[in-house]
């Protein structure tokens, strides 16, 4: 077996001869070593891309909360619909006032934001493709509205933060294959940069994407 080892050596010390004592494996050294600092450069990139990709996805996530938990909430949709049915306080269509004295259904699609304030009172702005009030329609017009709604549905609903002080109800996390489901009552709940579905009757159910949600100042 010690000749196997001597035979090995020597064939090292011929290989290292030949990259450092000649000037063709110099040249062949210095190739190999770009090529693997290349290498090694172009995983450290794939790498950092992953995990900078991987820490900024969002997760799953479901709420299903008290009606009075989107008081005071503003969302913004873009290219979507928007649906309400209740009573309007005030509108303008293109900047001329409307007046309407009884509940409503109001549908539209386009681009705006709606708030809630702590009264329950809906304001919206949008720039519309087409809107509805019952059966009478008109298309391309900008719609500034406030209303008392008894329900409400909007996709691509977009927040920034959503933050609740007296949230009751359910939260439902979903990231891969885990899933963590929470029981809430009367919580200080924070959610950040939601995207979703909001559905709004007896009680409220957001739907969608999330990247951090915060119980009680502890994240889930």
């Amino acid at each position: 077996m010690k000749w196997k080892l001597l035979v090995a050596v020597a064939v090292v010390l011929a290989v290292l001869g030949f990259l450092f004592f000649t000037e063709e494996g110099r040249k062949y050294a210095i190739s190999l070593g770009s090529l693997t600092r290349s290498f090694t450069s172009t995983v450290g990139n794939f790498v950092g891309s992953f995990v900078k990709i991987s820490s900024g996805n969002g997760f799953g996530l479901e709420l299903n909360l008290n009606k009075e938990a989107i008081y005071g909430q503003s969302f913004s949709f873009s290219n979507s619909g928007f649906e309400a049915s209740g009573r309007i306080l005030s509108l303008k269509i293109d900047g001329k006032t409307w007046e309407i004295g009884e509940k409503v259904k109001v549908e539209l699609v386009g681009n705006g934001k709606i708030s809630i304030g702590n009264d329950g009172r809906l304001a919206l702005n949008a720039d519309t493709n087409l809107l509805k009030l019952d059966s009478w329609k008109t298309s391309n017009v900008k719609v500034e509205m406030e209303m008392i709604p008894d329900s409400l549905l909007m996709n691509n609903a977009k927040a920034d933060l959503i933050n609740t002080t007296s949230a009751s109800g359910n939260v439902n996390k979903k990231l891969d294959e885990i899933e963590v489901k929470v029981d809430l009552n009367k919580a200080n709940l924070e959610v950040e940069n939601f995207f979703g579905t909001i559905e709004l009757k007896d009680k409220l159910k957001l739907s969608g994407t999330a990247t951090n949600i915060e119980i009680n100042g502890k994240k889930i």
